[in-house]
């Protein structure tokens, strides 16, 4: 180009049809909050898989909806006659995992699980101990069907059901208890 020479004239770029915005994405459906249970329990059990009483501790699984309890009991008694006195001992130690099934909050308890069970007799006036076939350690097998209250983040918990229990050589117990506690 020279000095003399108009500068070219540039036609203006074609203007495209603005793009309409891209369609609004469907709203994703609502998600339903995960299931929460207060992951740890401390509670009282009348009767059930303690025998006559345990005071246990359960924790929560966070992946499934599996609880592992431990408990123990102790209970010795003094017995008095005019021809002599002694002491009963009954120890208890059960062990279980339960699963649990239903809404939120009230579920069906299912559980399997050990009882461990020491028992012992003896005379304090003359040292003498009894000894048998339900005397000393042994172990029952022990289950529970029931119902049980679990708050979402911490609370009362109570629960009561069918705590049946199965020791060789003595046989079968249908056996039931009812709970309460604290879960946190």
């Amino acid at each position: 180009m020279t000095a003399a020479e108009p500068a070219p004239i540039v036609a203006p770029a074609t203007q495209t049809q603005a793009e309409p915005p891209p369609a609004a994405a469907e709203p994703a459906p609502p998600v339903a909050p995960a299931e929460r249970v207060a992951p740890n329990a401390i509670f009282f059990e009348a009767l059930g898989s303690g025998i006559l009483y345990s005071i246990n501790y359960q924790r929560m699984l966070s992946s499934i909806p599996l609880g592992l309890r431990a408990g123990a009991s102790f209970i010795t008694y003094k017995v008095s006659r005019a021809d002599g006195s002694g002491n009963l001992l009954l120890a208890t130690l059960p062990l279980l995992v339960s699963y649990y099934i239903g809404p939120p909050r009230h579920k069906l308890e299912l559980g399997l699980g050990a009882t461990v069970i020491y028992f012992s007799a003896s005379s304090d006036a003359t040292g003498t101990k009894f000894e048998g076939p339900g005397v000393g350690l042994g172990i029952a097998a022990s289950g529970v069907i029931g119902y049980r209250y679990m708050p979402e983040e911490r609370g009362v918990t109570f629960g009561a059901g069918f705590t049946p229990l199965l020791r060789s050589p003595k046989g079968f117990l249908p056996w039931g208890g009812a709970s309460v506690g604290y879960s946190f």
